[in-house]
């Protein structure tokens, strides 16, 4: 049995996630999101991002996202991001960033 990174196992559970997207009729309005969800961590903070997700009505994509996150952070993003301290708050940001790359990375792949 080998042994997977956090990195791995992130860009298959984002893989499975935007192949079962890409058959879905809202597929254009997920890509767009996913495109420019890493930018507003980045822009605004993880917090904000999360809450602007939340307030448009972007379940899918935060489904999604806690799917990438599921074995390395515990359920309930939005939440604890609004909880927790800075260092845990720098953290999950990092592993949100980098989850909502790869979900952005095969969007961008199979929108073509």
């Amino acid at each position: 049995m080998s042994i997977q990174t956090n990195e791995q196992k992130m860009a298959q559970a984002a893989f499975g996630c935007v192949s079962a997207r890409s058959k879905g009729e809202k597929f254009e309005d997920y890509k767009s999101f996913a495109l420019a969800f890493p930018a507003l961590v980045h822009s605004c903070g993880l917090a904000q991002a999360l809450g602007f997700a939340e307030s448009k009505d972007k379940k899918d994509y935060l489904n999604d996202l806690e799917k990438v996150l599921t074995d390395i952070e515990q359920k309930g993003i939005c939440e604890r991001s609004r909880e927790v301290g800075l260092n845990e708050y720098t953290r999950l940001s990092r592993h949100v960033l980098t989850a909502s790359t790869w979900l952005k990375r095969y969007c961008q792949a199979k929108g073509d």
